[in-house]
């Protein structure tokens, strides 16, 4: 009887860390990642949707709140080779009323305990911005932008300002503006959110701390126990670098660029 309270106990537990729609749909309104574009509240709702399947997930809900709110819920079901997401992206009139929408984008794992989960958002956004006009997309002032001459290294700074030719971007906190001709471009690019690689890091963690383990718990002793030092000097190994490994994953970030067309701004 006590083994079955506690498979109930551990069951429920796991169900009650899962994700659901509900739960998005209860979220704040200002959670995630947040972006800005120059169109229409229906137009970006449709291109989001477009945006939201072409990541391999399904809308679940399109809610309407008012005139200038839309709220799209997504899922990816759990199966038996999905763990599941969930995404929710809204769109309203943004509260500066300059004439932007504010989008934000949140996004989260079926199960909420699941470990080295990779948000999703940038992703989202840069396949939003492939559905919509360049003018819709900016560059905005405050942006993060990446701009790479012809024959250059890459430039990445916060925008300034841009004019019909030109785009002025500050490189790093109090450093003086720099202002580069569009027309000297081959590339330009604004960053859509950054992703940590803390899964990437927990996979070469195992594998390195892994077989080191192996090789110094098989050095430890000879004949008979050589091979049971080493599984276990594979497992403890494997353990510490799954840990160590993911804490460095955590700390490399990594843009994702949505890139812009090379145009003289109007």
């Amino acid at each position: 009887m006590r083994i079955l309270q506690l498979s109930f106990l551990g069951l429920l537990s796991a169900t009650a860390s899962c994700a659901t729609v509900g739960m998005m749909r209860e979220l704040p309104p200002d959670a995630g990642q947040l972006a800005r574009y120059d169109a229409s509240i229906d137009t970006i709702a449709v291109a989001a949707e477009a945006a939201i399947n072409q990541q391999g997930l399904a809308v679940a809900e399109v809610t309407r709140l008012d005139a200038t709110t839309r709220v799209l819920i997504a899922e990816k079901p759990r199966g038996v080779f999905s763990k599941g997401e969930y995404v929710r992206v809204r769109i309203a009139r943004d509260s500066a009323d300059d004439g932007f929408a504010a989008v934000r984008v949140v996004t989260k794992p079926g199960y909420l305990l699941e470990i080295g989960h990779r948000e999703r958002a940038p992703h989202v956004f840069r396949a939003l911005d492939a559905r919509l006009s360049a003018q819709a997309i900016g560059p905005w002032p405050g942006m993060r932008l990446l701009a790479t001459p012809h024959g250059g290294p890459p430039i990445i700074g916060n925008v300034m300002r841009v004019t019909r030719d030109t785009v002025v971007l500050q490189l790093s906190p109090g450093s003086a503006p720099r202002s580069l001709a569009i027309g000297d471009l081959g590339r330009l690019a604004i960053s859509r959110g950054r992703y940590n690689r803390a899964r990437e890091g927990m996979v070469i963690g195992v594998v390195v701390g892994g077989v080191v383990g192996a090789l110094i718990g098989a050095s430890q002793e000879s004949g008979d126990w050589v091979k049971l030092n080493g599984v276990v000097g594979f497992a403890v190994g494997s353990l510490v670098g799954v840990v160590v490994g993911g804490a460095v994953g955590s700390t490399a970030r990594t843009d994702v660029w949505s890139d812009l067309p090379l145009r003289q701004q109007p």
